[in-house]
């Protein structure tokens, strides 16, 4: 790993974008249509007809998914950067002017690394994903009402499982273990502040709770995620990690 004070003022922005992309993703689901929000007892002919009617929020709600991707991709090397090398002394040299031994442990820094960039593949697999469903809604909005069964039948098939991540393993569970090992190491070192630690370690606990509630279907696990987690935990994290950068990047 390098440290690189232009790679933690680029991180300051993207953990900025992060936060506010992830609260938008959470207004913008509140201003879709009851149908739209996931409710279990609405069939795939109601979601997609609500939709065509009124589209506007659900594809702003894909949009802030895709900038929310983008900008974890950018955010995740310095937030990782900023643990491997701050530190621990509260008034030691700024993390450029660290000697080695201020370094995080190899075997820590292993840890920062594969998480590091298990959390990108999340991230990427975000954007992707959400562009590709902006993608398709676009395409199919302006035809599913006037197409004949069949057509409308293929589109509830091809949306429900050929444009989700499974299970959120990736988009949830990856960002999810990276955020408690920044937070764990963090922590347990004292190279960063105990609040912003113990804030990512609920953080990580609600997105990986998300895996649960998606792959078991216990939607109070999915609610957790998306309400608690994505909506304030997560944004609160970030906009921390942002401030951080900031601070340690002058």
């Amino acid at each position: 790993m390098i440290d690189d004070p232009s790679i933690r003022r680029i991180g300051s922005v993207a953990s900025f974008g992060v936060a506010a992309a992830y609260f938008l993703t959470g207004v913008f689901a509140v201003l879709m249509p009851p149908e739209l929000q996931g409710r279990p007892d609405v069939t795939p002919h109601t979601f997609w007809s609500v939709l065509s009617a009124d589209p506007t929020a659900h594809l702003c709600f894909h949009a802030a998914w895709v900038a929310a991707g983008l900008f974890g991709i950018a955010a995740v090397p310095a937030i990782s950067l900023l643990v491997s090398f701050a530190p621990p002394a509260a008034q030691a040299p700024p993390a450029a002017q660290a000697p080695p031994a201020a370094q995080a442990p190899q075997a820590r820094r292993g840890a920062l690394l594969w998480s590091g960039l298990a959390a990108l593949l999340g991230y990427a697999v975000m954007a992707r994903s959400h562009l590709m469903e902006l993608a398709w809604d676009r395409k199919i909005i302006p035809l599913y009402e006037a197409a004949d069964p069949a057509f409308q039948q293929a589109v509830h098939v091809v949306a429900g499982l050929a444009l989700d991540v499974g299970d959120g393993v990736l988009t949830y569970g990856a960002p999810g273990v990276w955020v408690a090992v920044v937070s764990w190491i963090g922590v347990r070192d004292g190279r960063l502040p105990a609040s912003f630690c113990w804030l990512g370690l609920a953080t990580a606990g609600a997105l990986l709770a998300g895996v649960a509630g998606y792959g078991l279907h216990l939607r109070p696990f999915v609610v957790l995620a998306v309400g608690v987690g994505g909506f304030l935990l997560v944004p609160a994290w970030f906009v921390r990690a942002g401030l951080l950068l900031r601070g340690s990047s002058k």
